[in-house]
Order: C-alpha cells, then structure tokens, then sequence
C-alpha cells in the first residue's frame, strides 16, 4: 500500500487542470498519452459542481440555482446554462458558474457596488481553491487513488484543504 499527501496548503491558480495533467503526465509518458484521450469537459463540470456544493457548506455562504440583476431580475433562459450558484448576505444577487465550451469556467455576477464586487473577488477565490481541491481529487481517483477530502478556514477567511490519497 503506498500513501501520499498531496496538498496542505492554501491553494489558488487559473489553469488548473492543465496543471496537474501536464505534472502527472510529465511523470510518467504513458500516462499522458492516455490522459490525452480523455474528454475533459465533464470531469470539469463534476469539479465545478463539487466546488459549488463544498462551498454551499461554508457558514454564510449558500447555494443557489439562479443568480439575478440589481433589480432582483431572473433571466431563466439565461440562468438555464448555469451549473450553479453562490450568495451571501454581501452578494444577495448571487454569483454564477458557467463551462463554457472549451471548458473554461465564466463567474457571472452583477458587480454593481463595491461591496458586491468585492465579495465576488472573495468568492472567486474561495472557488478556485475549491475547484483546484475538487480537480486534484478527480485526477487522483482517475489514477485508482481512493482520495478523503477535508477543508478549513483560514483566520483570514481563506480556505485550507487537505487531500489524501491511498493507492493499495
């Protein structure tokens, strides 16, 4: 049985299931050329769903189906491509997440005030590190890691997660 500890640290960074294909990939070459015949899109949309709910479980953040304009509007035709959506009490409107086609994940959000476009940098933030955790996990199962997950909080209001992987 062989155990490892992939992150304990806070997480954050934009390509990143980019990242950690190419990392793996660059371990071992017949890895990456199966990684290469795998469809990316709905392991992104799992992560991004994961992230959402994990996040939805945070004190003070909930998740939504909808996110809506300063008027308290709700385009459904619109909102219908969301995979989700987060709201706090600074961000009442909510903030959206969308894959587009070529699998990048789009915010969606009113940023009327600054308090509101505040509090999406934050959550913005706090999904990355989410997503980031959710994309590990994914990659590590896909490798026949049975993967545990865990999170905190941060003083900061950040968000720490440690993965654990076993491969026996």
């Amino acid at each position: 049985m062989s155990k490892i500890v992939i992150l304990s640290v806070q997480l954050g960074t934009s390509q990143i299931l980019n990242n950690l294909l190419e990392e793996i990939a660059g371990q071992n070459p017949n890895l990456a050329e199966w990684l290469k015949q795998l469809d990316p899109l709905p392991i992104i949309k799992e992560c991004v769903v994961n992230a959402i709910d994990r996040l939805g479980q945070m004190p003070g953040i909930s998740k939504e189906a909808n996110i809506s304009d300063y008027f308290g509007n709700i385009d459904y035709a619109y909102n219908s491509q969301l995979i989700g959506a987060l709201k706090t009490d600074k961000l009442p409107h909510g903030l959206g997440f969308k894959v587009n086609d070529q699998g990048a994940v789009e915010f969606v959000a009113d940023e009327y005030t600054t308090e509101w476009r505040q509090e999406i940098k934050r959550l913005r933030e706090l999904f990355t590190d989410a997503f980031l955790a959710e994309a590990t996990n994914s990659i590590l199962t896909i490798l026949g890691y049975e993967v545990v997950v865990s999170s905190s909080l941060a003083n900061n209001g950040g968000l720490f997660f440690h993965l654990e992987g076993v491969k026996q």
